[in-house]
């Protein structure tokens, strides 16, 4: 997974992501606010933690996933094997500890 983070004006930081397998490719650009360095580290963490959950699951094996992350919500996007693959991405993220929300904008083929 290749991720790229740019500094933008005080206190806000744009974050892009990409990922790309044979067959299929995956991108995001995510705008944050944070009012703190410690803000900007747990969400760094948070990802850090559901991108290990989706591997030690094996559900995100061969599939392009972005993980983000804005203050405990995380946003998976990406291409899945099935409609069961992309919910149980889901679900897995929600597990991991620390994380308030999750918005799967996972999608299959």
């Amino acid at each position: 997974m290749l991720a790229g983070r740019v500094r933008a004006e005080e206190g806000k930081s744009v974050e892009s992501s990409s990922v790309t397998t044979d067959n299929d490719s995956a991108s995001l650009e995510g705008h944050h606010h944070y009012l703190s360095a410690a803000d900007r580290a747990n969400d760094a963490l948070l990802i850090t933690e559901v991108k290990r959950a989706l591997a030690d699951d094996g559900v995100a094996q061969d599939s392009p996933i972005v993980v983000d992350c804005d203050h405990g919500k995380i946003l998976l996007s990406g291409v899945m094997k099935s409609a069961e693959d992309a919910k149980r991405a889901g679900k897995t993220a929600a597990r991991a500890q620390g994380v308030v929300a999750v918005k799967n904008q996972l999608t299959w083929h």
